[in-house]
């Protein structure tokens, strides 16, 4: 297995609880232990140790005997069925291989964004280096292994341990900047905020995160960052970046204006981990991943792809990778599974996601901001004792899609109300079936006009 994420690490766990006696290997080349890539906020907040976010003890290889090799893969022989390897470390041999390399930042595009103070936020690696030019040092807890860097074999490695521009001025940060506005975007802001900065957050589109929520959701989510401090540029297109006489940066320049930076977080998206595979016979797709599919096979036999680097068909026809924790998960015990002779195939569940953006709970279920035919779409501020904003998606008269803001839901009921087709009318009159009874927090209330906007 190469990829010691969720999607590889369940592979694992769950081929080793059916074969006892199966020699199981896992590479990684970022990490000794599996972790939670969604909580490496809390690491550079202070709020978590490296430790607090490793979901098994660190024992669990020893125990269930699975191999470790912490190497950089370099290539794949699928005839003689080896992977090659970086450094001095033999080739691996195997009957069955699951790629379930991950995804890695999107590399930055602009003029100057090889200048030292430009990094992003996805990897442990990328943790330590931000905590550098924030703190001035990492986290106490330990950071990834000093010797990390011997596991690597170039400078093109998305683990590779980056050099700061503190280190290289003498002075941590002031003056900090984010590009892109999705999730990994706000919670690099948020970190900023939390070492008491005032990050300028550069934002191409008309607004915060157009993918998942529309412009009113927007427009109060960037309130609240701009309340906290967050200088927020929407319609913002980088031009280059300027460094100083010393090469670190220095100010950022885009189609607006230009203004002083000392420390830039890329975070315009991820792409699939996959560079190492070309010229392997393994099909690719046209943006990279690898083509699986409903039983995570790749076009090689005995391949298997899952997780980040899988490009998965969707429920439109069209082929794209899924980049969540759970998909991730879900389609790394199906090539197990089916590794160990199940006839199964993966069945993307309803989507579903949580999450804050600054202080502003989040959730979505179903189908949204999709440009369904036969779409309809309610929509309720609610401006009372609580600030929230409800927005119920319809296709065909049944209700297929929830965004909301503001309150925190659960989205196994409203994944339910999907599933059962249920009107958007019985969806507003059973609404507090799918609430959390939060401590002091009143129950939504729907005045009867918008109810009857419903009906």
């Amino acid at each position: 297995i190469i990829g010691n994420g969720v999607a590889g690490m369940e592979a694992a766990l769950t081929l080793r609880e059916r074969e006892p006696n199966w020699s199981i290997t896992l590479i990684s080349e970022e990490s000794d232990h599996f972790f939670s890539r969604t909580a490496l906020m809390w690491v550079m907040c202070g709020q978590m140790s490296y430790r607090d976010i490793e979901p098994h003890e660190r024992d669990v290889y020893a125990r269930l005997n699975i191999g470790r090799v912490r190497a950089r893969a370099l290539g794949l022989d699928t005839t003689q069925r080896v992977v090659k390897m970086a450094g001095n470390h033999d080739d691996v041999p195997y009957d069955q291989l699951l790629i379930a390399c991950g995804s890695k930042p999107r590399p930055a595009p602009w003029p100057g964004a090889d200048t030292l103070g430009v990094g992003h936020f996805v990897s442990l690696q990328d943790l330590a280096w931000l905590e550098r030019e924030i703190h001035g040092h990492a986290n106490p807890s330990p950071p990834p292994r000093p010797d990390a860097h011997l596991a690597f074999s170039d400078a093109h490695s998305p683990y590779r341990m980056r050099p700061t521009a503190a280190e290289k001025r003498g002075r941590v940060a002031q003056a900090p900047s984010v590009v892109g506005g999705g999730l990994i975007g706000i919670e690099a802001v948020e970190v900023m905020v939390a070492a008491k900065r005032r990050p300028q957050f550069f934002i191409r589109d008309e607004w915060f995160w157009p993918l998942a929520i529309n412009r009113d959701e927007a427009q109060w989510v960037t309130e609240r960052m701009r309340e906290h401090g967050v200088e927020v540029h929407l319609q913002h297109n980088l031009q280059h970046l300027e460094s100083d006489t010393s090469h670190t940066l220095a100010r950022v320049h885009t189609d607006q204006g230009s203004y002083d930076t000392d420390l830039m977080v890329v975070a315009i998206g991820v792409i699939p981990n996959t560079d190492w595979l070309k010229g392997s016979d393994i099909q690719q797709h046209e943006r990279g991943g690898i083509v699986v599919d409903s039983q995570q096979r790749s076009s090689a036999e005995g391949v298997f792809a899952a997780g980040d680097c899988a490009i998965v068909t969707w429920f439109d026809g069209k082929q794209r990778p899924e980049q969540l924790w759970y998909t991730s998960r879900d389609q790394g015990r199906t090539a197990a599974r089916v590794m160990l002779g199940d006839d199964v195939n993966y069945q993307r569940g309803t989507f579903y996601n949580s999450a804050k953006l600054m202080d502003i709970e989040y959730t979505t279920v179903g189908l949204v901001n999709m440009k369904l035919a036969d779409e309809g779409e309610w929509y309720f501020e609610e401006r009372d004792a609580v600030r929230s904003t409800t927005r119920v998606v319809t296709q065909q008269g049944r209700v297929v899609g929830f965004n909301m803001l503001g309150r925190r839901w659960d989205h196994e009921v409203l994944t339910r109300w999907i599933h059962e087709h249920r009107s958007l009318s019985y969806v507003l009159n059973h609404i507090g079936e799918a609430s959390f009874d939060t401590e002091f927090v009143p129950p939504l209330h729907i005045p009867h006009a918008a109810r009857q906007v419903a009906a």
